[in-house]
């Protein structure tokens, strides 16, 4: 169990560097804000407890996305999430085989990619049609449906397409995202 976490879950530190460094810009008030909640933009860590993951997208619906409704804001998290990623060491090894790769076959390899946390919730992707897939994520705790739309959205159009990306069912802890182009 990590050491900080209730459920012993923990998520990359490029995460909340890619959000709340590269894209968000953390300062003042926000900054000081996820610091409560056991994130130190100045100091960042190589992983963190979930909770603190959590807490921290909250803090920053406060503070970045006042006056939006919950879902709003996290689909535009999943969004700047996705592109501050790509910005960070990590994500800019992602990011050389992304156009490449193609949409479709960066689809097929959204289970391995999807591992945000040490969870491991079942993630499957199914075809639907021409540009069209599913993804079905089950099991997930921490279910944010939402950001992950906007992930998949992010990530996608890296490829070169204008995606695309529904939240077509949500049930607790599973919820499937129909993404097309």
């Amino acid at each position: 169990m990590m050491q900080g976490s209730y459920s012993g879950r923990a998520t990359q530190g490029s995460f909340f560097e890619g959000l709340f460094v590269r894209s968000l810009q953390a300062s003042g008030p926000f900054a000081d804000a996820l610091r409560e909640c056991g994130y130190d933009p100045r100091h960042p860590k190589a992983i963190y407890p979930i909770e603190v993951w959590n807490a921290a997208l909250e803090v920053a619906w406060r503070h970045c996305y006042a006056g939006w409704d919950r879902e709003s804001a996290y689909r535009e998290m999943g969004r700047q999430l996705g592109r501050g990623f790509l910005q960070t060491w990590m994500g800019k090894v992602v990011d050389m085989g992304l156009p490449m790769l193609g949409p479709d076959r960066l689809m097929a390899r959204v289970p391995g990619l999807l591992a945000l946390d040490t969870f491991r919730y079942e993630v499957r992707v199914v075809p639907l049609g021409w540009h069209q897939y599913r993804v079905s994520i089950r099991n997930d705790p921490d279910a944010k449906p939402e950001l992950i739309a906007g992930l998949l959205e992010a990530g996608l159009s890296r490829t070169g397409v204008k995606p695309t990306a529904t939240v077509s069912m949500r049930h607790g802890q599973d919820f499937d995202i129909d993404v097309s182009w």
